[in-house]
């Protein structure tokens, strides 16, 4: 299992070093801020799977702090300071560890399948643009050299292989001279 990522964020020290040192013992990465600023730099340099604030940050006060991992796409989970403080105290216990994290890993899961799901969507992504480029491509060849879409995909792949590029990246060439040439017209 990889070592997890995470970011503490609360203005109380003494939870911060307990859930910390619970945490490390746990065998996650663990970075800690203590205000928001500091939470919403930290949290750009580490890139932490999952940033556990406590919950007096579930407030106006938090709000900014909330947003701005919320937009970058981390994902956050708020812990009750009580909760800290109880488990912080039977800490040698590892029954009372456990207690607090089946919620982080199940969190810690779900941001897994969530980064998994943006990975696909990002290929999916490129892949469909990528098709709509050579597709187009294809047709301007049809077009020009009276070909079928066979023939004119063949062209254009045996064109790539010549040159010893990507299909993809002749194709967006190709349309950029389309585009240029088409571009030019006379006053």
């Amino acid at each position: 299992m990889t070592q997890k990522k995470l970011l503490l964020v609360s203005s109380n020290e003494k939870n911060l070093d307990r859930l910390s040192n619970i945490l490390i013992k746990a065998n996650c990465d663990v970075q800690t801020a203590e205000s928001k600023e500091q939470a919403l730099l930290i949290s750009d340099q580490f890139t932490p799977d999952l940033v556990l604030l406590d919950n007096t940050y579930y407030n106006d006060d938090g709000s900014d702090l909330t947003q701005g991992l919320f937009e970058s796409g981390t994902l956050f989970l708020f812990i009750c300071q009580h909760e800290i403080e109880k488990i912080s105290l039977t800490s040698n216990n590892p029954d009372k560890l456990l207690d607090l994290l089946p919620d982080i890993n199940i969190t810690l899961k779900w941001a897994t399948d969530i980064r998994r799901l943006k990975e696909t969507e990002q290929r999916y992504s490129k892949a469909i643009q990528t098709g709509r480029v050579v597709d187009v491509v294809i047709g301007i060849l049809m077009e020009r050299h009276n070909l079928q879409r066979e023939s004119a995909f063949e062209l254009l792949r045996q064109r790539a292989r010549s040159e010893r590029v990507q299909l993809r990246i002749l194709a967006q060439e190709i349309l950029d001279a389309e585009e240029k040439i088409n571009a030019i017209r006379p006053k």
